[in-house]
């Protein structure tokens, strides 16, 4: 927070604002402790100051704003700090907090009396007082971290968990199976991998599931979770669980429900086990050719299952849960999205690893792009076969995508494998337009930039590019939006759509404009362009028109031009 702010903080305190109103986050308002005693003083502000840098150094650092009262307001908040020193206050922090905390120190002069604000950074360590006492800032409080909250605070900041190993856990609980079933993951993702030529250990140690901690092979966190024994799994790892349900006609009880805390690779499989018998298809057939389209294709299956894997929170005792009905398959894991990824741009956001050895794994298998193209790959998937991409619901402390198993659009799957098969490399951002104007009638720049997850700028670059060639423009300006050529629609089976969404003929557009100078009085030519949808040039024909009916007379001349009855 820099000062500018701070002074317009002030400045609301004094209209009026208490500090309650304020306060955030990264913000806390206090009194300067004064006392009759000057050591009393000094006590309090270290203690206040050792506090809040804690807290704001473990969350995302903050701001304290030291001269405030924060139970009133106006003017009379604003008490000022005396007899202060800054390096000394500066001592204070550095020697009363573990790791230290460097902290900027600002002075700010109002006319009620001198401010301090104390700026805190946020920090990718975990830091507590000298006295061993941790904090972190939540919401407007200072709250203690519990010796069981640590492990979630240290994944929030960067700590691997997976990369961890157990102590009473070692090699031996290693399930041999497990390896021979990672071996056949390797050689159906990877089958040229060199690493297949390794023996197990030399295997296991290349992948990170073996390594060499304090002189001694140690089995991480990560591996017990690939490759562990089950009862091992059981009593050490009771959060490495998939549930799955199946429902039939009702969304509250299912027909069928299972419950594993295997090995991850035999978990997966075993839901795919499950999900295939009830996992109908339709044929496309063209020709000779027929093309199978299953109602959950099995690589999109595949990439929501290991995303749920790969990018859960393994500190929380929860599970990742499976539910199928026959219109959807939700996948939902324990932990909210992080590193700023959202459901509003998981499709076009960097990847961030919440399991860093866990997701290095799975990419040298082959199972896992290390450029985070699995939702790319569900999309494109679901919108090639004519299907609703994947929604990702607003859901606290999970993460969870639903498949629908929704209106399967043949004619657009045709259509879409029709021009593939004629040379077309189909782009995602060309089908995610395709599939939202097969159930819209026209699209404007920002509709494109809410559903590609991109700025406006690029958006329209994408419009341009399909102009032409699958879409047409329309209209000028803000009001400019495109749709679907005649060629596109007639392609899909919906010529007549065309005839809709083109518009009105030109006596219905005179019509429209005649009603409107009758409710208006006058009309200029930007007026002519949003009332009935036209360009320019065709605004202009149709004043014309008007004009040699009779029907209005123009005034003024150039930009300053409009027509009136």
């Amino acid at each position: 927070m820099d000062k500018t702010d701070i002074i317009k903080i002030i400045e609301e305190i004094r209209n009026g604002a208490s500090s309650e109103m304020v306060e955030s986050n990264q913000l806390d308002l206090k009194r300067y402790p004064d006392s009759s005693s000057h050591e009393n003083s000094k006590k309090k502000l270290s203690s206040l100051l050792r506090e809040y840098a804690v807290a704001f150094a473990n969350a995302d650092g903050g701001t304290l704003l030291l001269g405030i009262e924060d139970n009133i307001s106006g003017t009379e908040a604003i008490t000022g700090c005396h007899n202060y020193d800054i390096d000394e206050m500066r001592r204070m922090l550095f020697d009363g907090t573990k790791p230290p905390i460097i902290a900027e120190i600002e002075e700010i002069l109002q006319r009620e009396g001198m401010l301090i604000a104390v700026k805190i950074p946020k920090s990718p360590r975990i830091h507590s007082t000298s006295s061993g006492k941790k904090y972190q800032r939540v919401g407007k409080e200072n709250r203690l971290i519990f010796p069981e909250d640590e492990t979630s605070l240290k994944v929030a900041k960067g700590y691997d968990y997976t990369a961890g190993y157990l102590l009473d856990v070692g090699i031996e609980s290693i399930d041999l199976l497990e390896v021979a079933r990672l071996r056949n993951w390797i050689e159906k993702y990877t089958p040229a991998s060199e690493i297949l030529k390794l023996d197990d250990t030399d295997l296991l140690k290349s992948l990170g599931i073996i390594r060499e901690i304090d002189g001694e092979d140690r089995l991480t966190i990560a591996g017990l979770m690939l490759l562990g024994k089950e009862q091992v799994i059981k009593n050490n790892m009771p959060q490495n669980e998939m549930i799955y349900f199946r429902f039939e006609k009702s969304d509250v009880d299912p027909v069928q429900s299972t419950y594993m805390k295997l090995p991850l690779l035999k978990s997966i499989e075993k839901i795919w086990d499950f999900i295939e018998p009830f996992n109908s298809v339709h044929l496309i057939k063209d020709a000779f050719l027929e093309t199978p389209i299953p109602s959950f294709p099995e690589d999109v299956v595949r990439e929501a299952l290991l995303n749920a894997v790969v990018h859960r929170d393994y500190t929380l005792p929860d599970s990742i849960y499976v539910r199928m009905s026959p219109h959807k398959l939700e996948i939902s894991s324990p932990g909210s999205f992080i590193g700023g990824v959202t459901s509003r741009n998981v499709l076009t956001h960097p990847p961030v690893r919440r399991n860093p050895l866990l997701a290095e794994i799975f990419q040298h298998i082959g199972a896992v792009n290390r450029g985070g193209l699995g939702v790319d790959r569900m999309y494109r998937r679901l919108l090639s076969y004519g299907k609703l991409p994947p929604e990702y619901p607003e859901i606290n402390g999970a993460v969870e995508v639903v498949l629908r198993n929704g209106t399967f659009d043949e004619a657009m799957a045709r259509f879409i494998g029709k021009k593939a098969n004629g040379g077309h490399g189909w782009r995602l951002e060309e089908l995610i337009i395709l599939h939202h104007l097969r159930r819209n009638d026209k699209i404007s720049t920002q509709d494109a930039s809410e559903i590609l997850q991109r700025t406006q700028k690029e958006a329209s670059e994408t419009l341009n590019l399909m102009e032409g060639v699958f879409l047409e423009r329309v209209g000028t300006g803000k009001g400019t939006y495109y749709q679907l050529t005649h060629e596109t629609l007639s392609s899909i089976g919906e010529k007549e759509k065309y005839t809709r969404i083109k518009g009105l003929s030109e006596e219905q557009k005179l019509q429209l404009l005649k009603n409107y100078i009758e409710t208006n009085g006058k009309v200029t030519n930007e007026e002519t362009r949003n009332v009935c949808g036209v360009n320019r040039d065709q605004a202009k024909r149709l004043v014309r028109k008007l004009i040699n009916e009779g029907f209005i007379k123009q005034k003024g001349q150039g930009r300053g031009a409009y027509y009136e009855k």
